[in-house]
């Protein structure tokens, strides 16, 4: 009963952690990514063109 028991801690204290860690690893490639918008935006701040884009049903 108590190997049972291990067994289901074992897997709850895992599938907090794994969330947790595959948390923290989103966020930092979520603000990856702002960079590197806020960096593309920097360099065609210049050449910036208004595009016009009609829907076509």
């Amino acid at each position: 009963m108590s190997e049972l028991l291990f067994f289901i801690l074992g897997l709850i204290i895992g599938g907090l952690a794994m969330t947790t860690l595959m948390c923290c690893l989103q966020v930092n490639r979520v603000n990856e990514l702002e960079r590197q918008i806020v960096l593309k935006d920097e360099d065609h701040e210049e050449d910036s063109e208004v595009v016009k884009c009609e829907v076509v049903e």
